[in-house]
């Protein structure tokens, strides 16, 4: 069977703890493809200062050379509008039906991921991939996982990963800094940025 994961998120930008999740999902769940999908966020949200998807989809571009099993889908860009993680999924499964469709979260969704949209039928009907990080409790996260694991009969992997220590936001205040980022971005992410500007103006929220 082809096993495919879906790892959504913002992406601004796409760092090393990004990659070194996705790169230890396709080693250990023995993935066929991963699909990086960045999210949609309306340029017109309320003290929203997200970058345009379209140079958030092409950082991530740039990565994708890193292993032959990541490729990204600009679905959730297109549709111009936000997505639910249970509809895009399902969206992916109806057009996918050979292949076994699982979800990457970061440690700190396990924690919430039942109170999202259809939360419970998410974890009823879709492997999930997930990996410890810093700065989220792995006993409150393992206990959460087992709670589901009872309650939703979900299949959970958690990977045996290294926590790394990055965030985008820090990423950016380092841009706006004039910090160096070349321990929490590929180079050719960190040439994009300077390249482009990026990050240089504007306050996160």
């Amino acid at each position: 069977m082809n096993k495919t994961a879906l790892f959504g998120g913002t992406f601004d930008p796409i760092h090393r703890g990004h990659i070194n999740l996705a790169t230890e999902a396709v080693r250990e769940c023995e993935l066929n493809q991963l699909i990086f999908l960045p999210n949609y966020i309306s340029p017109f949200k309320k003290d929203s200062n997200v970058t345009p998807g379209e140079m958030r989809a092409e950082m991530i571009r740039r990565i994708l050379p890193l292993n032959s099993a990541f490729s990204i889908s600009e679905y959730e860009l297109e549709r111009q509008e936000p997505s639910y993680s249970y509809d895009t999924l399902r969206y992916f499964r109806e057009r996918m039906p050979d292949a076994e469709i699982s979800f990457i979260i970061g440690f700190d969704s396990v924690l919430t991921i039942e109170k999202w949209y259809r939360g419970p039928d998410l974890l009823r009907e879709f492997p999930l991939i997930t990996g410890v990080r810093p700065h989220v409790s792995t006993e409150e996260g393992l206990e959460k996982i087992e709670h589901f694991r009872k309650k939703y009969h979900s299949r959970f992997h958690v990977l045996n990963l290294n926590p790394f220590d990055a965030s985008s936001t820090e990423i950016r205040e380092y841009v706006r800094k004039g910090k160096d980022i070349s321990g929490l971005v590929v180079p050719e992410v960190e040439e994009y940025i300077r390249n482009n500007g990026i990050y240089l103006d504007g306050i996160d929220e």
